[in-house]
């Protein structure tokens, strides 16, 4: 076993350092996949339906052009990833836990999604080095003028307050800054009404820009990592103490209420069969509504089909489509409704 698990970390190495080679070989290319645009722009259309409303403070920050260092809390899951790679404009490289790296064929699929693995203290202090890799692809994404995501806690965890700063973000806007790449750090702040609840309230802030002027009079590196954490702490601190407002719910959203029924008795029972699959899979853990959010994006459209298929089965196929392609308003309606 402790044989197996070397090789699965040599062949991952491996896959880094080729990761940078051909980063390196196609610099004049476009790096964005169909597949990631294709995702991208699936889960915008999903979270419409999966959260009640999403806030955001300061949406320009999200709008601007890179390279940008995007440094975040990380509070439930790769549904944090998700939420930034829908919001940014340009494309995001996301650092990402090593471990899911392991079999072959996710690794393609990871790549195609623009992902690039980071190792944590519980992989082994024997594979911190391989960081190196990482942190040099995030150099080089950055040096093409491309964003990248690091979250700045370096672990995940159900929470609602600031965890104590890891070094890995400042040492990549360090190293980036270093070789002249004009790449400025953008601070956000992602806070959940509910880690659990579907039809959720997401409140996403983004911060002022960190820039190399805060250290330009600091002369050794670690004193510069330092003051990089500290003004990151800063923003994500005044972000997370930002006033969450929830808006009343209008009078004439009540209008809704026979499409938000609808929407509720032709919905609970596939979110129910979502919930049991997520359950089942992560035990309830950090991972649950993320893993919930996947089951019920990427199956939504599976289960509008079975409903076709039952309603033509008893009224003409015209009036069924037209009721399964109103199906995501009265769900969309139903969240409205929500309390």
């Amino acid at each position: 076993m402790p044989h197996a698990k070397k090789r699965d970390y040599q062949n991952l190495a491996f896959f880094v350092e080729l990761e940078v080679v051909l980063l390196e070989r196609t610099a004049n290319l476009p790096t964005i996949s169909m597949l990631y645009s294709f995702v991208k722009i699936w889960t915008r259309a999903a979270l419409l339906l999966f959260c009640k409303r999403i806030c955001i403070h300061n949406p320009s920050q999200f709008r601007d052009r890179g390279p940008i260092l995007i440094a975040a809390n990380h509070p439930n899951s790769f549904l944090d990833a998700i939420l930034i790679g829908a919001l940014m404009k340009q494309p995001v490289h996301f650092l990402t836990r090593s471990d899911v790296f392991k079999h072959k064929w996710i690794r393609v699929l990871l790549h195609q999604l623009q992902m690039i693995p980071v190792y944590r203290i519980r992989d082994g202090k024997d594979k911190l080095s391989l960081n190196e890799s990482s942190f040099r692809l995030s150099c080089q994404a950055l040096e093409k003028g491309e964003n990248v995501l690091i979250f700045a806690e370096g672990f995940c965890n159900y929470q609602t307050t600031l965890q104590p700063l890891r070094k890995g973000a400042a040492r990549i806007l360090l190293q980036s800054w270093e070789i002249n790449t004009n790449v400025k750090m953008l601070p956000v702040w992602i806070h959940y009404n509910s880690f659990s609840r579907f039809g959720k309230t997401i409140h996403i802030g983004a911060g002022n820009w960190i820039r190399d002027t805060i250290v330009r009079d600091i002369p050794d590196s670690g004193n510069r990592m330092k003051q990089i954490n500290r003004a990151l702490e800063h923003e994500l601190l005044r972000l997370s103490a930002l006033e969450k407002v929830e808006t009343k719910q209008s009078v004439w959203a009540q209008l809704l209420l026979p499409f938000a029924v609808l929407g509720f008795l032709f919905h609970v029972p596939f979110y129910a069969i979502g919930h049991f699959f997520a359950y089942w899979i992560s035990f309830k853990n950090v991972h649950y509504d993320s893993i919930l959010f996947c089951f019920l994006s990427f199956l939504y459209p599976c289960w509008l089909a079975g409903i076709f298929w039952l309603l033509q089965c008893w009224i003409p196929a015209g009036l069924a489509m037209g009721g399964v392609l109103l199906m995501p308003f009265f769900a969309r309606s139903y969240l409205w409704l929500r309390s």
